[in-house]
Protein backbone atom coordinates (compact mmCIF):
# COMPACT_ATOMS: atom_id res chain seq x y z
CA UNK A 1 0.00 0.00 0.00
CA UNK A 2 1.05 3.46 -1.21
CA UNK A 3 0.52 5.52 2.34
CA UNK A 4 1.39 8.77 0.69
CA UNK A 5 4.29 9.74 3.21
CA UNK A 6 6.82 11.11 0.63
CA UNK A 7 8.86 13.81 1.83
CA UNK A 8 6.62 14.29 5.25
CA UNK A 9 8.70 15.80 7.70
CA UNK A 10 8.95 13.66 11.16
CA UNK A 11 9.98 14.15 14.11
CA UNK A 12 10.34 11.20 16.51
CA UNK A 13 11.12 11.35 19.88
CA UNK A 14 12.76 8.50 21.87
CA UNK A 15 14.04 6.88 18.70
CA UNK A 16 17.04 5.46 20.26
CA UNK A 17 15.29 2.38 21.08
CA UNK A 18 12.56 0.09 21.07
CA UNK A 19 9.22 1.70 19.84
CA UNK A 20 10.78 5.01 18.45
CA UNK A 21 13.36 3.06 17.03
CA UNK A 22 11.23 0.81 14.92
CA UNK A 23 8.68 3.83 13.78
CA UNK A 24 11.54 5.45 12.66
CA UNK A 25 12.56 2.71 10.70
CA UNK A 26 8.80 2.09 9.13
CA UNK A 27 8.76 5.43 8.23
CA UNK A 28 11.87 6.00 6.66
CA UNK A 29 11.10 3.29 4.37
CA UNK A 30 7.73 5.62 3.39
CA UNK A 31 9.88 7.99 2.36
CA UNK A 32 9.53 10.52 5.35
CA UNK A 33 12.24 13.09 5.74
CA UNK A 34 12.89 12.20 10.24
CA UNK A 35 14.38 14.03 13.01
CA UNK A 36 15.02 11.41 15.83
CA UNK A 37 14.99 12.89 19.31
CA UNK A 38 16.61 10.73 22.45
CA UNK A 39 18.79 11.87 25.41
CA UNK A 40 21.23 8.70 24.33
CA UNK A 41 23.44 9.98 21.88
CA UNK A 42 24.97 6.87 20.85
CA UNK A 43 22.19 4.51 20.45
CA UNK A 44 20.59 7.46 18.51
CA UNK A 45 23.43 7.85 16.29
CA UNK A 46 23.37 4.37 15.58
CA UNK A 47 19.71 4.38 14.45
CA UNK A 48 20.45 7.46 12.10
CA UNK A 49 23.27 5.28 10.51
CA UNK A 50 21.55 2.14 9.76
CA UNK A 51 18.07 4.27 8.61
CA UNK A 52 20.11 6.62 5.92
CA UNK A 53 22.26 3.34 4.77
CA UNK A 54 19.31 1.30 4.34
CA UNK A 55 17.74 4.37 2.32
CA UNK A 56 20.72 5.37 0.40
CA UNK A 57 19.88 8.83 1.23
CA UNK A 58 19.99 11.02 3.95
CA UNK A 59 17.11 11.42 5.64
CA UNK A 60 17.38 11.13 9.09
CA UNK A 61 19.08 13.56 11.53
CA UNK A 62 20.20 12.59 15.37
CA UNK A 63 19.36 15.20 17.77
CA UNK A 64 21.06 14.06 21.13
CA UNK A 65 18.91 15.82 23.29
CA UNK A 66 16.77 15.73 26.61
CA UNK A 67 12.79 16.41 25.69
CA UNK A 68 12.43 17.24 29.58
CA UNK A 69 14.41 20.30 29.01
CA UNK A 70 12.92 23.70 29.34
CA UNK A 71 13.99 24.61 25.58
CA UNK A 72 13.56 21.31 23.92
CA UNK A 73 10.49 22.57 21.82
CA UNK A 74 12.35 25.03 20.58
CA UNK A 75 15.65 23.46 19.60
CA UNK A 76 13.64 20.49 17.83
CA UNK A 77 11.56 22.89 16.17
CA UNK A 78 14.47 25.00 14.98
CA UNK A 79 16.69 21.74 14.18
CA UNK A 80 13.90 20.42 12.13
CA UNK A 81 13.36 23.85 9.98
CA UNK A 82 17.01 23.90 9.46
CA UNK A 83 17.06 20.22 8.06
CA UNK A 84 13.34 19.79 6.05
CA UNK A 85 10.98 22.66 6.95
CA UNK A 86 8.25 22.98 9.64
CA UNK A 87 7.14 19.23 10.72
CA UNK A 88 4.26 17.62 9.41
CA UNK A 89 4.42 14.64 11.51
CA UNK A 90 5.03 14.55 15.76
CA UNK A 91 5.05 11.42 17.05
CA UNK A 92 5.83 11.60 20.89
CA UNK A 93 6.97 8.09 21.92
CA UNK A 94 9.89 9.58 24.57
CA UNK A 95 8.77 8.33 28.11
CA UNK A 96 9.22 5.52 30.77
CA UNK A 97 7.20 3.37 33.30
CA UNK A 98 7.90 4.54 36.89
CA UNK A 99 6.65 2.30 39.65
CA UNK A 100 6.68 3.34 42.69
CA UNK A 101 4.95 3.35 46.61
CA UNK A 102 1.83 5.07 47.35
CA UNK A 103 3.97 7.74 49.19
CA UNK A 104 6.31 8.67 46.75
CA UNK A 105 7.99 12.28 46.79
CA UNK A 106 6.77 14.99 45.00
CA UNK A 107 10.19 15.43 43.57
CA UNK A 108 9.50 11.84 41.65
CA UNK A 109 6.06 12.76 40.84
CA UNK A 110 6.89 15.73 39.18
CA UNK A 111 9.89 14.15 37.10
CA UNK A 112 7.48 11.41 36.13
CA UNK A 113 5.16 13.48 34.94
CA UNK A 114 6.88 16.07 33.13
CA UNK A 115 8.90 12.92 31.16
CA UNK A 116 5.50 11.25 30.28
CA UNK A 117 3.11 14.08 29.93
CA UNK A 118 3.99 17.88 30.42
CA UNK A 119 7.13 17.56 28.08
CA UNK A 120 5.04 16.28 24.87
CA UNK A 121 2.12 18.54 25.75
CA UNK A 122 4.67 21.79 25.74
CA UNK A 123 6.22 19.79 22.35
CA UNK A 124 2.84 19.50 20.52
CA UNK A 125 1.53 23.03 21.52
CA UNK A 126 4.48 24.27 19.65
CA UNK A 127 4.28 22.00 16.60
CA UNK A 128 0.63 22.79 15.70
CA UNK A 129 0.35 26.10 15.14
CA UNK A 130 2.87 25.14 11.91
CA UNK A 131 0.27 22.27 11.38
CA UNK A 132 -2.25 24.95 11.28
CA UNK A 133 -0.47 26.80 8.57
CA UNK A 134 -0.23 23.81 6.77
CA UNK A 135 -3.77 23.10 7.31
CA UNK A 136 -2.46 19.38 7.64
CA UNK A 137 -0.72 17.43 10.32
CA UNK A 138 -0.57 14.27 12.46
CA UNK A 139 0.26 13.87 16.16
CA UNK A 140 0.53 10.33 17.64
CA UNK A 141 1.01 9.54 21.36
CA UNK A 142 2.70 6.31 23.05
CA UNK A 143 0.96 6.16 25.61
CA UNK A 144 0.37 3.23 28.16
CA UNK A 145 -1.99 1.33 30.33
CA UNK A 146 -4.87 2.37 31.89
CA UNK A 147 -5.38 -0.69 34.35
CA UNK A 148 -2.44 -0.28 36.60
CA UNK A 149 -1.27 -2.67 38.54
CA UNK A 150 0.29 -0.91 40.81
CA UNK A 151 1.19 2.34 41.78
CA UNK A 152 3.10 3.89 38.56
CA UNK A 153 3.43 7.87 38.07
CA UNK A 154 3.66 6.77 33.89
CA UNK A 155 0.28 5.35 34.35
CA UNK A 156 -1.15 8.76 35.61
CA UNK A 157 0.91 10.73 33.38
CA UNK A 158 -0.01 8.48 30.25
CA UNK A 159 -4.06 8.90 31.36
CA UNK A 160 -3.57 12.50 31.30
CA UNK A 161 -1.89 12.44 27.51
CA UNK A 162 -5.42 10.64 26.15
CA UNK A 163 -7.88 12.89 28.21
CA UNK A 164 -5.70 15.77 27.08
CA UNK A 165 -5.24 14.08 23.27
CA UNK A 166 -8.66 13.71 23.13
CA UNK A 167 -9.63 17.55 23.74
CA UNK A 168 -6.82 18.86 21.29
CA UNK A 169 -8.03 16.38 18.74
CA UNK A 170 -11.68 17.72 18.71
CA UNK A 171 -10.60 21.41 18.62
CA UNK A 172 -7.64 21.01 15.58
CA UNK A 173 -9.82 18.45 13.38
CA UNK A 174 -11.11 21.79 11.57
CA UNK A 175 -7.53 22.21 10.27
CA UNK A 176 -6.54 19.17 9.01
CA UNK A 177 -4.66 17.52 12.51
CA UNK A 178 -5.25 14.42 13.70
CA UNK A 179 -4.41 13.41 17.21
CA UNK A 180 -4.70 10.17 18.12
CA UNK A 181 -3.02 7.24 20.83
CA UNK A 182 -1.38 4.09 21.15
CA UNK A 183 -0.99 2.33 24.09
CA UNK A 184 1.13 -0.79 23.86
CA UNK A 185 1.18 -4.28 25.56
CA UNK A 186 3.64 -6.29 25.84
CA UNK A 187 6.46 -5.68 23.40
CA UNK A 188 9.84 -6.80 22.94
CA UNK A 189 11.62 -3.95 23.98
CA UNK A 190 14.13 -3.18 26.12
CA UNK A 191 12.19 -1.33 29.09
CA UNK A 192 9.66 -4.05 29.22
CA UNK A 193 12.47 -7.34 28.46
CA UNK A 194 14.94 -6.38 30.66
CA UNK A 195 13.16 -3.97 33.62
CA UNK A 196 9.36 -5.24 33.73
CA UNK A 197 10.09 -9.25 32.68
CA UNK A 198 13.87 -10.13 32.64
CA UNK A 199 13.23 -13.30 34.17
CA UNK A 200 12.00 -15.75 31.32
CA UNK A 201 10.00 -18.12 33.60
CA UNK A 202 7.75 -15.38 35.21
CA UNK A 203 7.76 -13.85 30.98
CA UNK A 204 6.01 -17.17 30.29
CA UNK A 205 3.74 -17.18 33.50
CA UNK A 206 2.72 -13.85 32.61
CA UNK A 207 1.99 -14.72 28.99
CA UNK A 208 -0.18 -17.45 30.10
CA UNK A 209 -1.84 -15.63 32.48
CA UNK A 210 -2.65 -12.37 30.51
CA UNK A 211 -2.03 -12.04 26.55
CA UNK A 212 -4.66 -14.20 24.85
CA UNK A 213 -2.27 -14.12 21.48
CA UNK A 214 0.52 -16.02 23.17
CA UNK A 215 3.51 -13.73 22.91
CA UNK A 216 4.63 -11.03 23.16
CA UNK A 217 4.83 -8.46 20.61
CA UNK A 218 7.60 -7.20 18.23
CA UNK A 219 8.43 -3.54 18.08
CA UNK A 220 6.87 -3.30 14.66
CA UNK A 221 3.52 -4.56 15.53
CA UNK A 222 2.57 -1.39 16.66
CA UNK A 223 5.24 0.47 14.10
CA UNK A 224 3.24 -0.13 11.14
CA UNK A 225 -0.37 1.09 12.89
CA UNK A 226 1.52 4.29 13.74
CA UNK A 227 2.35 4.39 10.11
CA UNK A 228 -1.03 4.29 8.66
CA UNK A 229 -2.31 6.76 11.16
CA UNK A 230 0.41 9.51 10.53
CA UNK A 231 -0.72 8.93 6.51
CA UNK A 232 -2.98 10.91 4.54
CA UNK A 233 -5.21 7.36 4.58
CA UNK A 234 -5.61 7.99 8.09
CA UNK A 235 -7.66 11.14 7.74
CA UNK A 236 -10.93 10.39 9.32
CA UNK A 237 -9.21 8.35 12.54
CA UNK A 238 -8.49 11.22 15.43
CA UNK A 239 -9.23 11.25 18.89
CA UNK A 240 -8.47 7.96 18.92
CA UNK A 241 -6.83 5.68 21.54
CA UNK A 242 -6.13 2.00 20.38
CA UNK A 243 -4.69 -0.71 22.22
CA UNK A 244 -1.51 -2.82 20.66
CA UNK A 245 -1.60 -5.70 23.50
CA UNK A 246 -2.60 -9.02 22.21
CA UNK A 247 -5.68 -8.71 23.59
CA UNK A 248 -4.43 -8.26 26.98
CA UNK A 249 -6.79 -5.03 28.13
CA UNK A 250 -10.02 -6.64 29.87
CA UNK A 251 -11.99 -4.09 29.20
CA UNK A 252 -14.79 -3.73 26.09
CA UNK A 253 -14.71 0.19 25.07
Amino acid sequence: MNYKLKNKNCIVTGASQGLGKAMAVLLAQEGCNLILVSRRPKPLKIVEKRINAKIKKKIAFALPYDVTKKDAPKKIIDFCKKKFGTPDILINSAGGSRPTTWDATEAQWEEGMMLNFTALRKLTTEIIPLMQKKKWGRVINITGSVEPREVNIANAAKSAVHAWAKGLSRVVAKDGITVNSISPGRLKTEQILKRRHPNVNERKKFIKENIPVGYFGEPEDLGHLAVFLASPIARYITGELIHVDGGMKRFAH
